[in-house]
């Protein structure tokens, strides 16, 4: 409870503050695995999983697998210590889609795109996913490895990358 002091001189109570408990100290537990990673090629920061690759057998019939900039790509549901750009309207092969570039949180570098919106209905499938270019990322030897701390293609039909 704050205690009062009456200050005969000026007539008025002064405030005393109280004493906070001090901050909790942080732990260094350690952060979670992930199965068959996928990270950057310049700093090794996990970006992925290849667990969270949309398989070709998930994409509609009468699509065909994807290439980047750098060369072949492939769709992803979920992404880790990456940063995204402002959303910006790009003309694709199959139409204009809303994206977001996305690059590596810990060194800036260009991994893909992430798919805002797809404006064609017909590729709506596609929003929400996260297009990396295989090129720029690496795939660990080992079965898991830890988080580090600190989505532009066109379709192509010759992509046969699987993990």
């Amino acid at each position: 409870m704050p205690t009062f002091h009456d200050d005969p001189a000026a007539g008025q109570q002064d405030h005393v503050p109280r004493r906070l408990p001090p901050l909790p100290q942080p732990t260094s537990r350690p952060l979670p695995l992930v199965p068959r990673s996928l990270a950057c090629k310049r700093c090794k920061a996990c970006i992925t999983s290849s667990h969270v690759l949309l398989p070709p057998s998930s994409y509609p019939p009468d699509s065909r697998l994807f290439k980047g900039f750098s060369g072949k790509a492939s769709l992803f549901t979920e992404t880790y210590n990456v940063r995204l750009s402002s959303p910006a309207v790009q003309l694709m092969a199959t139409g204009a889609h809303t994206m977001q570039e996305i690059t590596c949180s810990s060194c800036s570098s260009y991994l893909g795109w992430k798919i805002v919106r797809a404006h064609e209905s017909s590729e709506k499938w596609k929003e929400g996913k996260s297009l990396l270019e295989l090129e720029n990322l690496y795939h660990h030897a080992d079965d898991f490895i830890s988080f580090v701390r600190p989505s532009h293609s066109s379709s192509d039909s010759d992509s046969d990358y699987s993990l």
